[in-house]
């Protein structure tokens, strides 16, 4: 079992308020915006929508709150914490028609990486260390070039 940043219930209920608030401005631009939208915390998908065809649309959203500004240019990948994979394995086993994307948005919730999760099935997973966990946490790494940056209302 790989090694995980220590939960902080405060930093989690401010983030998942904030990147929340953040999408649902997002999913409002959209040419066809989702007809219902579930933001209901209950340890899944962060934000599920219906679209007019009843398709379902499942979101995982997250700050990342050390990037300020422009994205740097050395920054060649997005990371996702690989403890998401228990998303992907819910999404492929309880609605595989269904279409599920992350979204990694600035610390100021202005800008934001969206990633298919097919593109996580493929990718490389590896151990990084960090300041919150100095052995090293796993992490998907997602090219930059197989992500949309997108602006943020």
């Amino acid at each position: 079992m790989s090694v995980r940043k220590q939960f902080d219930p405060e930093l989690y209920a401010r983030a998942d308020r904030d990147a929340k608030a953040a999408m649902l401005r997002w999913l409002k631009t959209l040419e066809q915006p989702p007809t219902t939208i579930n933001t209901t915390e209950k340890k899944g998908f962060d934000i599920i929508c219906k679209t007019t065809v009843e398709k379902l649309q499942l979101y995982e959203v997250e700050i990342k709150y050390i990037w300020e500004g422009e994205w740097p240019d050395h920054w060649k990948e997005v990371r996702i914490p690989h403890r998401k994979k228990r998303l992907l394995n819910a999404w492929q086993n309880q609605c595989p028609e269904s279409e599920f994307v992350f979204v990694v948005f600035r610390n100021d919730c202005k800008k934001a990486w969206k990633i298919d999760a097919n593109i996580l099935l493929t990718c490389e997973v590896k151990e990084v260390a960090n300041r919150n966990v100095t052995q090293g946490e796993l992490f998907y790494h997602i090219p930059v070039k197989q992500a949309e940056l997108i602006d943020i209302p």
